[in-house]
């Protein structure tokens, strides 16, 4: 293994340790109360890693050239799923919003495996349109019409965070590409405002930016307050292992987006900068990676994917935080989610198959 393989898998192990403990340590109680057994989202979890390893070990040796020629089947395939969440008798409702597709042994949240096939469409394609960017209806506007009708899809559901993150996503590979910054000022101007409509549009999403510029006010900021009120309680060093207040039934979804939370708890500033830490060295080895790639579509697809999943964890902690408004998302590894951790595995799967490929 070469040493930019070597950090990656070693962060990515590490995060998914600390994962599974923080899995546990957040839901215990609630697991108890509701199954009789504390260790129920733990076990799930641990079948999830399970299958999300051996999703990682098949994209660590299936060859990266393949993706750029599996394209439109991951477009369609990406889509048909967002497609058959709003089937009836299909489609799973958790506290309003349908975002699951019923399988006999779990629910399957199409989104995530919706991003990663979007991510790597979009770094092949960027891959394939090298120097030819410029023309805006055939090199610029194709991604964003895919992108349109997705974003389309996730807002049916709702999935407000989803189709943000792609946007992002989006935004950032086209510029990193070469796109004409015009161009890019153009649809930046289009997706502000579709932004500003679509929060306008909802009243909940209203209430969550309002709640967010005045974290002292009542109601819908209640998630919020709880995760700062563990932030404070963390202080320099933690309460320790387990000792978390705020995971007893006063945080709601602590084992899941605000999972980051309960480990600020517990172990406090310290903790904090070494999840910092993590996400930079994976933010380093895979810009590493990338730069290194021996051809484009290498280049792109290790932009991506670390993108991908960098992006996600930045937006999880900062909405921790209160610096972003709540957005739904999970942190890759280290809250519960079965799709979103077999993904994320994925993910590095294909990472370290363009690392591998690397002279």
């Amino acid at each position: 293994m070469k040493r930019n393989e070597i950090v990656l898998m070693t962060v990515v192990a590490t995060m998914l340790c600390l994962g599974l403990l923080m899995v546990f340590n957040a839901s215990s109680i609630k697991a108890f109360n509701a199954y009789g057994q504390s260790s129920h989202y733990l076990v799930r979890q641990l079948i999830f890693a399970i299958f999300g390893g051996v999703a990682l070990l098949v994209c660590a040796r299936f060859d990266y050239h393949w993706w750029g020629k599996l394209t439109l089947p991951l477009v369609v395939i990406s889509i048909g799923l967002l497609v058959l969440v709003l089937v009836p008798g299909f489609g799973v409702s958790v506290k309003g919003a349908t975002r699951w597709i019923r399988t006999p042994f779990f629910n399957l949240q199409a989104s995530e495996f919706c991003k990663l096939g979007f991510v790597i469409y979009l770094s092949a394609y960027l891959a394939k349109r090298e120097g030819r960017l410029d023309d805006f209806k055939r090199g610029f506007l194709p991604p964003w019409i895919i992108l349109g009708i997705i974003v389309a899809l996730l807002m049916k559901e709702p999935d407000f965070g989803s189709a943000v993150v792609l946007g992002a996503l989006t935004f950032v590979l086209l510029f990193v590409a070469g796109a004409r910054i015009k161009h890019l000022a153009v649809l930046g101007l289009i997706g502000s405002v579709g932004v500003v409509v679509a929060i306008a549009g909802r009243g909940y999403r209203m209430q969550r930016l309002t709640s967010f510029l005045d974290v002292g006010g009542n109601g819908i900021s209640y998630q919020l307050k709880q995760s700062l009120i563990a932030y404070g309680a963390g202080g320099v060093s933690g309460a320790g292992v387990g000792n978390s207040v705020q995971k007893l039934l006063y945080l709601p979804e602590a084992y899941t987006d605000f999972i980051v939370a309960v480990w600020a708890e517990e172990f406090g500033f310290v903790g904090i900068m070494v999840l910092v830490l993590l996400i930079t060295l994976l933010l380093w080895v895979g810009l590493k990676i990338s730069h290194s790639a021996p051809d484009r579509l290498g280049t792109m697809l290790a932009f991506g994917v670390t993108l991908f999943l960098v992006l996600q964890m930045t937006v999880n902690f900062w909405v921790t935080l209160g610096l972003l408004p709540t957005k739904g998302l999970t942190f890759p590894f280290l809250s519960y989610g079965g799709s979103s951790l077999c993904v994320s595995l994925a993910a590095v799967g294909v990472l370290y198959n363009v690392s591998r490929q690397t002279r």
